[in-house]
């Protein structure tokens, strides 16, 4: 008898490991990774997407948040990524997601957030990005908006292309970028974000270049005094994760993560421009000069950043001239 309960127990016990496997093998964990704080738009937006996700699946998917740079710079993240070490991230560079991306970094290109997702929502342009991204082992998930970008400095107002010569000015590694400030005539320094306030306060960098949201998130405002409110570029928001990683998931589950990463964008779109206004106020009142240059200033700028377009179509080839006509008749509401 005793060998038969000890029988018993033994099968009792290889089931109920063979169940608690099963059930271990239905459970994933998504550790998702960017660069800003609890408080940016961005991560906010985050917590709803991960909410979203994990009540849809009843808790067999977590998303696990790491903001403000905990696992690396923005580089760093993206090749973790890759690797397969981090499955998803929201951030840029671009260039090593798609190349294709840079059709929305044209300077000039949109002209507010409603443009900008007239593109991101069309079908044909999310594919021709989400298939080349998927060729680099990266799935992409949605895109929104990243925010306008403005150009800050601590030497003198900014009124027309000219005052940017003998500026030297930070910026990511993104090209797009760092051609524009170069025809603008600004000579710029690549750094991660998290070395910006201090290149800044300490003068190794004259100024910088980013959205209301970040400029206000890391402080940059605090040691640049001048700020061209001048919406030179608009941002992808880009959610992407390891496509491999992806793929591998339940469909029902694939559903419920590219469904949560439109809400995130709906969610960081909205808050962005509630962002924007307010911080812009909260900058005037401490002091800051924000200046947002007339149409005729405005369009100095443009004319000035001009050759930026041949140089992505006809040097780089990194679209062609038909695929940036498309999105330029969507941009405009065509």
């Amino acid at each position: 008898m005793k060998k038969i309960l000890a029988v018993i127990l033994v099968l009792v016990t290889a089931m109920s490991l063979m169940l608690a496997t099963a059930l271990a093998a239905d459970t994933y964990t998504i550790k998702l990774g960017h660069t800003m704080s609890t408080s940016h738009p961005r991560h906010i937006a985050l917590e709803e997407f991960k909410k979203y996700v994990e009540e849809k699946t009843e808790g067999k998917v977590t998303i696990e948040l790491y903001p403000a740079a905990v696992l690396g710079s923005e580089p760093d993240m993206q090749e973790s990524m890759r690797m397969g070490t981090l499955e998803a991230f929201v951030g840029g560079p671009f260039d090593t997601i798609s190349k294709k991306l840079n059709l929305f970094l044209m300077p000039f290109f949109f002209d507010n957030q409603e443009a900008l997702m007239r593109v991101a929502k069309n079908e044909e342009v999310f594919n021709i990005i989400a298939t080349d991204a998927e060729a680099n082992g990266l799935k992409v998930l949605a895109i929104g908006d990243g925010g306008a970008r403005q150009i800050t400095n601590s030497k003198r107002r900014i009124v027309s292309p000219a005052d940017m010569k003998g500026l030297k000015l930070r910026t990511p590694s993104i090209e797009a970028i760092t051609y524009c400030m170069e025809t603008l005539g600004a000579s710029y320094v690549s750094m991660p974000l998290a070395d910006v306030y201090m290149s800044l306060k300490t003068g190794v960098v004259d100024g910088q270049e980013n959205p209301i949201a970040t400029i206000y998130d890391q402080k940059l405002h605090e040691v640049q005094p001048y700020i061209l409110y001048v919406n030179y570029q608009y941002h992808p928001e880009v959610m992407t994760m390891n496509a491999a990683y992806f793929n591998a998931l339940p469909e029902n589950y694939q559903q419920i993560l590219r469904d949560g990463a439109w809400l995130f964008v709906e969610t960081e779109n909205k808050l962005t421009l509630e962002n924007t206004e307010a911080r812009v106020k909260e900058m005037i009142d401490a002091g800051c000069d924000v200046y947002t240059p007339t149409a005729e200033e405005r369009q100095a700028f443009i004319d000035a950043c001009a050759p930026v377009y041949d140089h992505f179509v006809n040097d780089l080839k990194y679209f062609s001239q038909e695929e940036l006509d498309l999105v330029k008749k969507l941009a405009d509401g065509e």
